[in-house]
């Protein structure tokens, strides 16, 4: 009898305290099939390699590292009901990796009313850095620092200042063309000579592409996704448009170079960690642990993003001295002071602060392959409008 009392007592508090029964279940929704399904399989890789690595060695703690990764084909009502599935039955010690905007938007409140920490959303949108939400964790950095960064750079290094602006029709794109007009109307008095839209997951209209053909810009600066951008591009080249074609990083560089192949060369995207060819240290270890435990798998920006998410998040986890409460997990985060990541800068956060990183990496397809152009520091106080 005593025996049976000892066995129920740890079933019950194996139900309560995540991590307490030997393992720590972390939740993400992303897009696993569909359009865009390069973006969630790439980044769950990313992150499995890293707590493949950590499970392997020990664990946090002597607990195992298990990650549920939902489907929303970049659907947000997919998005909604996982996350409802998460909080409601899966009930993970916090998530993380969730791709994309229109998506992760819709469930902010959701998790602010759960207190459920969310680490490393694949979006740059400052909706979800303003107002403040105590638990967003952003590691990437924002949008608009990606667009200022290419504003700068186009007219700045390449001496290029009529640039158009095709974008997603959706809280993604929005976003984007509201940073670039804001980095070419501070910063140089300027706007857009031409701006069209596509709506998300669908065929880009010929009239976007003719609409900015029309106005011979100089540069294109993009926001969308890498099947609609990679037919724009086509297209306006196949018009005679002689611009310069730029893309953030949610587009997904490598599936973007694929599909280009030689009409690539001389595109731009800004990413918010370096080529995984770099020599950096953090860049190193994803291809050895990629090798090791997914050697069929490429190796690609998204996937390191998510390799990058998953080595912040074990950082915080092996800091946790108590898994009762996801609180403590968002009080270990708030410590965070320059903390390696093995990619040439530190990650930082504080009790008002959940902007991970402050650097933007612009890089060019050349035959296939990124090169990096050089690696800018770019924080835009999204208390600026």
């Amino acid at each position: 009898m005593f025996k049976y009392f000892w066995t129920t007592l740890f079933f019950i508090f194996s139900l309560v305290l995540p991590g307490y029964a030997g393992e720590i279940t972390l939740g993400s929704s992303l897009p696993l099939s569909g359009h865009v399904k390069f973006l969630g399989q790439n980044l769950v890789l990313g992150m499995k390699s890293y707590f493949n690595y950590v499970n392997a060695n020990g664990g946090i703690k002597g607990n195992k590292i298990k990650l549920v990764a939902l489907d929303d084909k970049y659907e947000p009502s997919l998005t909604v009901k996982n996350t409802q599935k998460f909080i409601n039955e899966i009930h993970p010690y916090a998530l993380i990796g969730y791709v994309g905007t229109p998506t992760t938007v819709k469930i902010l409140n959701m998790i602010t009313k759960a207190k459920l920490p969310l680490i490393g959303p694949f979006t740059g949108a400052h909706q979800l850095r303003l107002p403040f939400r105590r638990y967003v964790f952003n590691i990437r950095n924002s949008y608009w620092a990606e667009v200022e960064a290419l504003v700068d750079y186009a007219i700045k290094d390449l001496g290029k200042d009529k640039i158009a602006v095709f974008y997603q029709d959706d809280a993604y794109g929005l976003t984007g063309y509201k940073g670039v007009k804001r980095a070419l109307g501070l910063n140089y008095n300027k706007e857009v000579v031409a701006e069209a839209v596509y709506t998300r997951g669908h065929k880009v209209p010929q009239l976007a592409v003719d609409t900015i053909c029309q106005a011979k810009p100089q540069v294109v600066i993009m926001i969308g996704t890498y099947d609609a951008c990679s037919d724009f591009i086509l297209r306006a080249q196949q018009k005679g448009l002689k611009a310069v074609f730029m893309n953030i990083s949610f587009v997904g560089p490598t599936p973007l170079a694929k599909l280009l192949g030689n009409k690539g060369n001389g595109v731009i995207v800004s990413n918010v960690v370096p080529p995984p060819s770099a020599e950096y240290t953090g860049c190193q270890e994803y291809r050895k642990l990629m090798q090791k435990y997914f050697p069929d798998q490429p190796l690609t920006f998204v996937g390191l993003e998510g390799f990058l998410d998953a080595k912040v998040m074990v950082k915080a986890l092996m800091k946790v001295t108590d898994f009762s409460s996801p609180e403590n997990l968002v009080q270990v985060l708030e410590q965070f002071k320059n903390v390696p990541t093995g990619m040439g800068v530190t990650l930082n956060y504080g009790p008002r602060d959940r902007e991970g990183l402050d650097v933007v990496y612009l890089t060019m397809i050349q035959n296939g392959q990124f090169k990096l152009i050089k690696a800018v520091k770019k924080s835009i106080s999204m208390y600026i409008f």
